[in-house]
């Protein structure tokens, strides 16, 4: 079991380390998706930033001198001048320079605004938010729409958007002939968001099959521990049917004998030499068959309790010194669908708990067991174990029931854990502690569904 153990733990950490490496390249490219995208804006920005030159010297309406003879074209550096005689390097002589315009205002207009469409359908393109924005922080292209002409409204709607814009991504500065002429505001795309979640969702499921493997593990524990703990009940049981069918035949035996059947001290302690074997073999038929479900069938509750009080009333030496036991019971009969065998060791281990806790008590111990409807138009019954004992300490009342846990020296606090089995899983009950004050004594509550159904139930559960 150790080494099945060790080799899921050793999957465990495999798995984990594996995840974990796949967490941190997803991260890594969620980083990298994030610098691609800023190296895109800043190669648009470069991009804007180097066509203003041009931009402006075509709109640029001061026009050029030409060469009156070959067109060739020179600065015009005196506004005021029309024409002026010039040297024309391509003609190499002293020729006439007259005044044109570098493009017609229309086309001025049409260079520009071709330009600046471009532009939009180049930053249409991303599929994240940007805006051009001149050094003012005035918004001049949004989203590859020109905003010229908005009213002031929607500027202000802009401007608070580049706000945010800003917050995710720092500006990119648009610089032509080292003058900052602009800035590009740039927001995230959806993909690089969806991005940055997936590592989230890889840490979620992380801790998610973690956990599964932790309760699945747990449970491979606790279903190995319930298979050792079964294997030596049978085998137990096994061993103790041998000498209990030899102590058997030997009461036989005895009772034959007429020499000893007059004997009545001798016939007395036979008949309950034969009914505490008799309880043995139950028993030990129970725990042969540990592992499998117990058959049921209608019983009444009441009888299982009195047998169980009558057991120990018939034995002082099971009730110590000075301890009274006594079923405290009504007329009515609560028939439940149970195994009185089970039932009774349930009611057992309760009962020498509760004379355990009384051993000692100056003014002597009392146990009362009782049979009662819990509230009025109840479906079930409740079987009470009550003590004036020495109680459980109130730091150890939430262990009682967890399988190992005892303060009885050389106990092994299986008791409470294998009644709640029986009750809980092969009875559909409940057991419970209900009150337990250190030296006034414990209450004990077992609940249990009465029969229902009619004639049709199925009674015979299990084998």
């Amino acid at each position: 079991m150790h080494n099945t153990f060790r080799r899921r733990i050793t999957f465990i950490l495999f798995a984990s380390i594996t995840i974990w490496v796949f967490l941190w390249y997803t991260h890594d490219l969620v980083n990298k998706l994030n610098q691609s995208s800023r190296k895109d804006c800043e190669t648009i920005a470069w991009l804007w930033a180097g066509v203003q030159y041009p931009l402006s010297v075509v709109g640029d309406g001061s026009g050029i001198m030409s060469c009156a003879v070959c067109g060739h074209p020179r600065e015009r550096l005196n506004l005021s001048v029309e024409s002026e005689s010039l040297f024309c390097p391509f003609c190499n002589d002293t020729t006439l320079f007259i005044h044109t315009a570098r493009l017609l205002p229309q086309e001025r207009v049409e260079v520009i605004d071709f330009t600046r469409r471009l532009f939009g359908d180049l930053v249409n393109r991303l599929d994240f938010p940007t805006i051009f924005a001149d050094a003012d922080n005035c918004p001049q292209i949004v989203n590859g729409e020109v905003v010229d002409g908005l009213p002031s409204d929607r500027i202000m709607e802009f401007r608070k958007m580049m706000e945010l814009l800003a917050e995710e991504n720092d500006p990119i500065p648009i610089v032509a002939k080292g003058d900052t002429i602009g800035h590009l505001f740039y927001g995230t795309s959806p993909l690089n968001t969806e991005m940055r979640l997936i590592p989230f969702f890889e840490l979620a499921l992380l801790f998610l099959i973690a956990a599964v493997v932790f309760i699945f593990l747990r449970a491979e524990v606790a279903r190995d521990k319930d298979l050792s703990w079964v294997g030596f009940a049978r085998e137990t049981a096994h061993q103790i049917s041998t000498p209990l069918s030899s102590l058997m035949g030997w009461i036989e035996l005895l009772k034959d004998d007429p020499e000893l059947a007059d004997v009545s001290d001798l016939s007395d302690a036979l008949q309950h030499m034969e009914v505490d074997v008799a309880r043995l073999n139950s028993i030990a038929q129970r725990y042969g068959q540990m592992g499998r479900l117990p058959r049921l069938k209608p019983i009444s509750i009441e009888e299982t309790v009195s047998g169980v009080v009558n057991y120990f009333n018939a034995r002082e030496g099971l009730l110590g010194h000075g301890v009274v036991l006594k079923a405290d019971q009504n007329r009515d009969e609560h028939i439940i669908i149970g195994n009185s065998v089970l039932l009774g060791w349930v009611i057992e281990n309760l009962i020498k708990n509760a004379v355990a806790s009384c051993a000692g008590k100056p003014d002597g111990g009392k146990v009362t067991v009782t049979c009662e409807y819990p509230h009025t138009g109840a479906t079930e019954v409740e079987v009470k174990i009550s003590d004036n004992g020495y109680g459980i300490p109130y730091r150890d009342q939430d262990k009682i029931f967890k399988a190992g846990f005892t303060t009885r020296k050389g106990g092994w606090g299986l008791g409470l854990s294998l009644a709640r089995r029986i009750v809980e899983e092969y009875h559909n009950g409940s057991i419970r502690l209900l009150s337990s004050t250190p030296d006034l004594g414990t209450v004990f509550s077992i609940l249990l569904p009465l029969k229902g159904g009619g004639d049709s139930d199925n009674y015979t559960v299990g084998g």
